[in-house]
């Protein structure tokens, strides 16, 4: 009788985690290794009647494909701009609204708002905000500014349809980073800072010395978010510019997918997507190392 009950007793664990055990494997484990099977053949799937193993050709291919080295290149400036501007907007928009200042509230809305909003619909309301004829921004330089120097084909311009893209990017996302860092002030006790006017540290010195290392897991847990939505941009890219003018905004996952619906290469297509997805894995892992707060 003990020893049934105590094999009942080791078994029920594992029948309250085995619907979750079953969804990982279905959608997870079942379609990466798929993924990494793929990228190893050469599989046009419209023409070809079953994947040819061809090893780690697609993978050697990257360096003698001019096309996938601008994909990188750009995905690399993206990250590169839009990472440590969406640190700094969003931590300074936390201070700001972790104030007391009259009507923080309404500025707190606004800022949050772009959260509730999908980032296909901010695509499209975005490319009207950037035409180069009617489009609002351009309006208030020329129009009401009277600043026609600055206006541009915004999206149509290879010096500006990449930093429109990220400036959107930034818009959506710097809403979710507020709140992250929000909560990471909060944690911080008034006490600390209490204790440091007493000792006479002025403004700029308690933020140096208490509130930015005490928000070191907040910086790490906002870093590497926005490393990871930085090199899988995707949405803005494909409504806004669709790679281009030219290739100045073809990105990883966009040029993915095009060798995967266009060109039906779905070999190439599944070794873009695990280097993209490994890039990102590896630049999250260094960025953690590099940030991880000491263990007190």
């Amino acid at each position: 009788m003990v020893n049934n009950r105590t094999k009942i007793s080791n078994i029920t664990p594992w029948l309250f985690i085995l619907p979750s055990l079953l969804i990982i494997g279905i959608f997870l484990l079942y379609p990466l290794t798929n993924s990494i099977y793929l990228s190893l053949t050469n599989y046009n799937f419209v023409y070809s009647d079953k994947p040819e193993f061809i090893g780690f050709e697609n993978f050697e291919n990257f360096f003698s494909d001019s096309y996938f080295m601008v994909a990188l290149k750009n995905t690399f400036y993206y990250t590169l701009v839009f990472f440590p501007l969406l640190i700094l907007f969003s931590f300074l928009l936390a201070l700001l609204l972790n104030s007391k200042i009259k009507g923080v509230g309404l500025f707190q809305s606004a800022i949050l708002l772009p959260i509730v909003v999908p980032l296909s619909l901010a695509g499209v309301m975005f490319t009207w905000i950037l035409t180069e004829n009617f489009g609002i921004l351009n309006h208030l330089l020329g129009n009401i500014l009277r600043l026609p120097q600055l206006t541009h084909f915004w999206l149509g311009e290879k010096e500006t349809a990449l930093n429109s893209l990220v400036a959107v990017g930034l818009w959506k996302y710097v809403g979710f980073s507020v709140i992250l860092f929000l909560c990471g002030l909060k944690s911080i006790p008034s006490d600390i800072y209490e204790a440091a006017k007493v000792d006479g540290a002025n403004p700029f010195q308690r933020l140096i010395y208490i509130t930015i290392p005490n928000l070191r897991g907040s910086f790490l847990l906002v870093g590497i978010w926005s490393i990871i939505q930085a090199i899988k941009v995707y949405d803005q890219v494909v409504v806004m510019t669709k790679g281009g003018p030219g290739n100045s905004t073809m990105v990883l996952y966009l040029y993915a997918w095009k060798n995967a619906f266009e060109y039906f290469d779905m070999g190439y297509a599944q070794a873009i997507a695990l280097f993209t997805g490994a890039l990102a894995f590896i630049i999250s892992v260094s960025f953690n190392i590099i940030l991880k707060p000491e263990r007190k």
